[in-house]
């Protein structure tokens, strides 16, 4: 028998979950300094340290692989995107046709406006379809979790949730149609072209709907049995997130689609426990960590004017298409702008989605992907700012007396 036989042999092999632990820790610490004194988003706290204690900060914590870090932010958004479809009610749109009216105005004058930008960059038309799609996308992590820090309800409340799942299911649709016309533009036959699409569409379709029709029957055989249900249905998202994956469709899409499927089929909202109880809110929180963790600042050394206009530009359009169908959709103009502001934040979504299309494209993650990095990282840490204090002064706050 040696000393190496019961005894730790220097240095110590760390697993990296040890320093996510940690980072947990000191980033759930760091949050609630920074809410009972400054009154700051927690959101806030948890990205900032991942930032601040990764790769691209001080370095304390080992730079985490895209595999490492993946799976735990498919599962936390997959229960946001669960918890934000339930609690939007697609017979709005029936009821106020300018709501819809104005999420896709909102839309398409985000995609041309970043669109067209770029173009004027001289970047090729395919690569600034692909961005001009992501940033379509509304942050679904930041908007429920400010909304449910805050207990926000009220007209600009419902409509953010509801434009912001309408923004995620635009982002995810287009961007697989944008890289289809990426890979054409490399040359790819026209039936690899069009078949992604379709097969991602429809089996994302198809999986939500049999998630739906489960959690119907699930529901009815548990009844009053909250608890119980709350840890069925969290299994239930891990493995329509799993099987999502494995089958190459888009979990994004499959648990935002089967949340609105499920709330569409009941007259009445569900009410669960914030992230489906204390396992879902630990995985959120590591979501946010993680995505910390991943920021990437580099492209603001090369592009910093690019990455400045595409954040101006992005926020711009948005807020004016808001403003502009505001009267017609029923909210005033106080209300307006407060909506407009919210729908400002990127992150998870956003992220994956780049992600995605950089582990396909190589020179798109080291060229343009760069520049787009940049914005989800400040929008990542400017968004719950500005969805907190745009449900303030809309008065939708448990601060305004709610």
């Amino acid at each position: 028998m040696t000393w190496s036989d019961y005894l730790p042999v220097w240095p110590f092999a760390v697993s990296p979950a040890l320093w996510l632990a940690l980072t947990l820790v000191i980033a759930v610490l760091v949050s609630e300094m920074m809410v009972r004194h400054l009154r700051w988003p927690r959101i806030v706290g948890y990205i900032g340290i991942g930032i601040l204690l990764g790769p691209g900060g001080l370095s304390l914590i080992p730079e985490v692989s895209a595999a490492e870090w993946r799976l735990v932010v498919d599962l936390a958004l997959g229960i946001l995107l669960f918890e934000l479809g339930s609690r939007v009610n697609l017979r709005w749109l029936k009821a106020n046709p300018w709501i819809l009216a104005t999420s896709l105005l909102e839309a398409t004058a985000t995609f041309a406006a970043v669109f067209g930008l770029l173009k004027s960059f001289g970047y090729a038309g395919a690569a600034a379809a692909v961005v001009a799609t992501i940033v379509i996308a509304t942050s679904p992590a930041i908007v429920v979790r400010i909304v449910t820090e805050t207990r926000a309800q009220g007209q600009v409340t419902d409509r953010l949730m509801l434009m912001t799942a309408l923004n995620c299911i635009y982002a995810v649709i287009f961007h697989k149609l944008a890289v289809a016309g990426l890979h054409g533009a490399t040359g790819a036959e026209l039936i690899h072209t069009i078949l992604p699409p379709l097969y991602l569409l429809g089996g994302s379709a198809l999986l939500a709907w049999l998630f739906g029709i489960t959690f119907e029957r699930i529901h009815h055989y548990l009844g009053q049995h909250e608890e119980t249900f709350s840890f069925v249905l969290f299994g239930m998202i891990a493995f329509a997130t799993i099987m999502a994956s494995t089958l190459k469709l888009s979990p994004i899409l499959v648990l935002l689609a089967a949340g609105l499927i499920t709330r569409y089929r009941r007259k009445r909202p569900r009410t669960f426990p914030p992230h489906f109880g204390s396992a879902g809110a630990v995985l959120v929180v590591m979501m946010f960590i993680a995505t910390g963790l991943a920021a990437d600042l580099g492209g603001l050394s090369d592009s910093f004017l690019l990455v400045l206009l595409l954040i101006v530009v992005r926020a711009a359009a948005k807020l004016l298409s808001v403003l502009a169908l505001a009267n017609y959709s029923g909210i005033g103009l106080r209300q307006a702008l407060a909506l407009g502001v919210a729908l400002t934040p990127m992150s998870s979504v956003a992220l994956l989605l780049t992600v995605d299309t950089g582990t396909v494209f190589p020179g798109f993650a080291s060229g343009l992907g760069l520049a787009l990095m940049s914005c989800i990282v400040i929008l990542e840490l400017a968004g719950p700012f500005l969805v907190q204090a745009a449900l303030r002064k809309a008065g939708e706050t448990s601060e305004n007396g709610r």
